[in-house]
C-alpha cells in the first residue's frame, strides 16, 4: 500500500499526464520530477519521468536512451519515495541532439 501522499500522486498520474517530447518543454525552465519508471521496449530500455508544471498539470516524458543506463531501479525507487528530488531542465538543441540536465 502506498503512503497517503503517494496514493494521491498515483491517482493524479493515472488521471492526468500528457506525454510530451523534450523539445516541447520550455527552454531553461526547471520541472520537478515527481515519479520515475524504467520501461522495456522491444529493442531498448528507457526511463519515463512524470514532471510537475504550473497549475498542477503533469507531463510525462521519455528520456533519451543514453539515460537508461544511468538511472537504475534503485534510483527510480528513491525518486518515487521522495528520497531523491530531481528537477529536469531543457537546455535546447546541439545539432540534432536535445540537451537537458538533471538537477539534484
Amino acid at each position: 500500500m502506498l503512503p497517503v501522499n503517494r496514493q494521491v500522486m498515483h491517482l493524479k498520474n493515472s488521471c492526468n499526464g500528457q506525454v510530451v517530447q523534450i523539445r516541447q518543454l520550455t527552454k531553461d525552465r526547471t520541472y520537478p520530477v515527481l515519479t520515475a519508471r524504467r520501461l522495456s521496449a522491444p529493442y531498448e530500455h528507457t526511463v519515463m519521468f512524470t514532471l510537475s508544471t504550473e497549475g498542477d498539470i503533469l507531463l510525462r516524458i521519455y528520456l533519451p536512451r543514453r539515460y537508461a543506463n544511468d538511472i537504475d531501479n534503485d534510483e527510480t525507487g528513491s525518486i518515487n519515495q521522495g528520497r531523491i528530488n530531481y528537477k529536469l531542465m531543457y537546455l535546447g538543441m546541439a545539432g540534432q541532439a536535445y540537451l537537458q540536465k538533471l538537477i539534484l
